[in-house]
């Protein structure tokens, strides 16, 4: 191990910022689709000396089309019938028809009727008592209401069916809650969670939607983590540089990825150190798998010297998953250089 994964102390003060200025390493081994059918067991041989100082365990969640349980209904579809093959992932529709939001809603996937759900966290949180580890689960809001009714019948939702998406959305913030609660539960000290709020250019959606429609369920979402002593972990691709300031607001404690060539690191560094951690994902477009393994530490460094301070408040991370063009050397070269800041 080229050093001791950090303690669970030390995380929640960089995190906190009350000056320790260590940087931790979390979602670092992050292999994207294709990655480990490519290299298999030679990701685990050059990334086994590599800390994980937040470590992220899920719970089983509701199943796409079919449940994962013996309860039938713990699942996300409205009609059992997937969408046809090689329709792409933003346009399968699990919900067609506004209509059936009552029926809908009542099939909704509980977790309260589940049992042996956290089971996994459980025993991880138990068997890591020195470590920092995260409740984590993909697709919060905004990918939740894309995945039910597809990305763009939800972005014409936003405009055109604004209370049925408040009811929907009400009912995913409850079943969220619920997670929450059995994750502290369990012990996690804080929840890892997604929304791709933003494209390589803006937000996917206007600031103005997301405030009336979004924010308040991400606030009352951090006020019951808060409450349970836990913090809030988001991973929201793309450039979401004008709401960052509203995710301050209602409490936001980390941010990630603040993603290379949409975002500007020195802008966002400047206007939002100090008020919000950065999780900050190294280029896994260009960097990674195009760069040179001198290209790839000197970048890394370059997070460093931009977001790093005195009181904390910088973490590591790939800025998504690792794709397969990436070259085993560079991607040594990012988790070498990682553990030196």
């Amino acid at each position: 191990m080229l050093r001791e994964p950090y303690s669970k102390e030390i995380v929640s003060a960089v995190i906190e910022r009350r000056g320790y200025a260590a940087v931790p390493l979390s979602f670092h081994k992050w292999w994207g689709e294709g990655t480990w059918d490519k290299y298999g067991g030679r990701l685990l041989d050059i990334s086994a000396d590599i800390p994980d100082d937040a470590p992220a365990v899920s719970y089983l969640a509701p199943g796409a089309y079919e449940s994962p349980t013996t309860d039938p209904n713990y699942r996300w579809a409205f009609s059992r019938s997937p969408s046809p093959e090689g329709t792409s992932l933003d346009a399968r529709i699990q919900l067609p028809d506004w209509r059936d939001l009552d029926v809908y809603l009542a099939e909704f996937p509980d977790i309260g009727r589940q049992q042996g759900l956290f089971e996994a966290a459980r025993a991880f949180v138990e068997s890591h008592p020195s470590q920092y580890v995260l409740g984590h689960w993909w697709y919060c809001f905004y990918e939740r209401l894309w995945a039910i009714r597809g990305m763009q019948n939800v972005l014409m939702d936003f405009i055109e069916h604004p209370a049925e998406l408040k009811r929907l959305s009400r009912v995913i913030l409850e079943h969220h809650v619920k997670a929450i609660r059995v994750f502290a539960a369990c012990g996690v000290h804080g929840i890892f969670t997604s929304d791709d709020l933003g494209s390589q250019r803006s937000l996917m959606m206007s600031p103005t939607v997301f405030r009336k429609l979004l924010k308040p369920l991400y606030a009352e979402l951090f006020a019951e983590c808060h409450a349970l002593g836990l913090h809030f972990w988001l991973h929201a691709c793309g450039n979401i540089t004008a709401i960052v300031e509203d995710l301050i607001e209602i409490g936001l404690d980390v941010i990630h990825p603040i993603q290379a060539h949409t975002m500007d690191y020195r802008a966002v560094a400047e206007r939002f150190g100090g008020r919000i951690t950065f999780l900050v994902g190294v280029d896994v477009q260009h960097l990674l798998p195009v760069g040179t393994e001198d290209e790839v530490r000197a970048g890394v460094r370059e997070i460093g010297r931009i977001f790093r301070r005195p009181e904390g408040g910088l973490m590591l991370a790939a800025g998504n998953g690792i794709m397969p063009e990436t070259p085993l050397r560079n991607v040594r070269a990012f988790l070498e250089e990682a553990t030196r800041l």
